[in-house]
């Protein structure tokens, strides 16, 4: 059991009364599909044993209730925004790199103008071309610009221009729907951590390209066009100034938005359709976990086939447009399931969804109460015993408090595609997973046995001496009576 003076907020649900917060016709258009939010936030902050007018003086608390949830929701999003664009500063730093060591490299690297590839035996998707077609009229790949990675995928696949704002079009598809579910669901904590992996992604893709110059898979004359005159005459005056980079990035140079180059690893594309497609299959997992189970494999099923196909899609694409390298795809999707199911990320989104519920103080369990919660465990232990069922004795008496996880974990079907075979039980469709730390048990084994306390301790890697014996309850039990 935890006190109510510790210093861990619990994360439990907050329970709804009668007394419960009802909008105002004034506010039902402004937060009609923030229902639930209003609900948890007005019951966990003013308590369940209050009237209507005793919560509200004049319309002020209904008002700054709005202002918190709108807090909610926006914070998240903002914060994303800020590593967007941190993103982006970093980006044009690795362009920045890139530039000038391709310019070092073009005057000390003389073409030869006699070299022809089949000289060579060596399947390199890497040339020389100043201008010109990148395939020979038959959609093989020709040569490619000085500058790039070998990559014999791309060879392989060969080379074909691809209209990338299409493809980015396709794929907004997935944001705007999740933001529109989200939304009309209610769903802060889905919300929050799409929000927060999409910020963490675009701070670790920035730094990536900062810390270390890959070259632009379409090799250094691309990039050239890419940039035009005014880019690449900004990158070779510029120095390394942050300052000068987050007001170009801001403001442009002449009005004009410089593009990247090198910005490789990994694919932003990618990763952002995987991220929206993830969260928006974990809003039909939840929108239709009443659902019959038929109907509900179907609709999953939909959900992600379609994500799937447009995934397949946009790769195809990407590669044989020379976008990106194969391994910046295939990092993108590993990086975006890795993050989307850390349960550091699912703990600390979760804080943010209860933050501020701290609900009205009770008074503090005492050791009265942990002896009554072991006295009443023994009575039931004798009685199982008493009915020949020694063997149901090996119990904990949990309250229900302890029950809220720290973090609630999502685990799509393609990360564990055992799920999918236990369709019978209704397991299909991905698994939640419910994280605890090593407090929380030693708060439910502290009326247990020494013996049935060492079990599980071994069982699950606790320590005896700290998770068990240093447990606040622990002590409150073994503490000696007052004279």
């Amino acid at each position: 059991m935890h006190d109510e003076d510790s210093d861990r907020t619990p994360l439990q649900p907050v329970p709804y009364s009668a007394n419960s917060w009802e909008p105002g016709w004034r506010h039902i258009f402004l937060i009609a599909p923030f229902r639930e939010t209003m609900r948890r936030e007005y019951n966990g902050t003013m308590g369940d044993d209050h009237t209507i007018d005793d919560k509200v003086e004049g319309g002020r608390k209904q008002w700054q209730m709005v202002l918190w949830v709108f807090t909610k929701w926006a914070l998240p999003m903002f914060v994303t925004g800020c590593c967007t664009f941190a993103c982006m500063v970093l980006l044009h730093v690795g362009t920045y790199y890139y530039v000038h060591e391709m310019h070092m490299l073009a005057h000390l690297f003389k073409r030869n103008e006699h070299m022809q590839s089949d000289d060579f035996n060596v399947t390199l998707s890497i040339g020389w071309r100043e201008e010109g077609n990148l395939t020979d009229g038959h959609g093989r790949a020709k040569s490619l610009s000085f500058g790039s990675l070998n990559h014999p995928i791309h060879l392989a696949m060969g080379f074909s221009q691809v209209d990338i704002s299409m493809l980015d079009k396709i794929a907004a598809c997935f944001p705007v729907i999740f933001v529109l579910m989200a939304v009309l669901m209610d769903e802060l904590g889905v919300w929050t951590k799409v929000m927060f992996c999409n910020g963490v992604l675009a701070i670790w893709k920035g730094l990536f390209a900062a810390m270390t110059t890959v070259p632009d898979s379409k090799g250094w004359h691309e990039c050239t066009v890419r940039l035009g005159g005014t880019g690449l005459r900004w990158m070779m005056e510029a120095k390394m100034d942050p300052m000068a980079f987050i007001k170009m990035e801001l403001f442009g140079v002449n009005g004009v938005h410089i593009r990247w180059c090198a910005d490789m690893m990994f694919s932003g594309h990618i990763y952002f359709t995987t991220l929206y497609a993830l969260g928006l299959y974990e809003l039909a997992y939840l929108f239709t976990r009443e659902w019959d189970r038929k109907c509900r494999f179907l609709c999953l099923g939909l959900v992600a086939l379609t994500a799937i196909g447009e995934q397949v899609v946009e790769v195809y694409f990407v590669l044989l447009n020379r976008f990106h390298y194969t391994m910046d795809v295939v990092m993108a999707i590993l990086l975006t399931f890795l993050i989307f199911t850390n349960s550091a990320n699912a703990e600390a989104c979760k804080k943010w969804v209860y933050f501020g519920l701290g609900g009205k103080k009770r008074k503090r369990r005492g050791k009265e109460m942990a002896r009554w919660v072991v006295r009443k465990r023994e009575e039931l232990v004798g009685e199982l015993k008493g009915k020949g069922r020694p063997y149901d004795t090996g119990m904990a008496m949990i309250p229900f408090k302890e029950l809220g996880a720290d973090a609630d974990v999502f685990v799509p079907p393609c990360y564990n595609p055992c799920c999918c075979l236990d369709i019978k039980n209704g397991t299909f469709g991905g698994t939640r997973h419910h994280v605890y730390d090593d407090e929380d048990l030693g708060d439910m084994l502290f009326a247990c046995t020494s013996v049935e306390q060492q079990q599980m301790c071994d069982h699950m890697r606790l320590s005896m001496s700290y998770d068990i014996k240093q447990n606040k309850n622990f002590k409150l039990l073994h503490q000696d009576p007052e004279p």
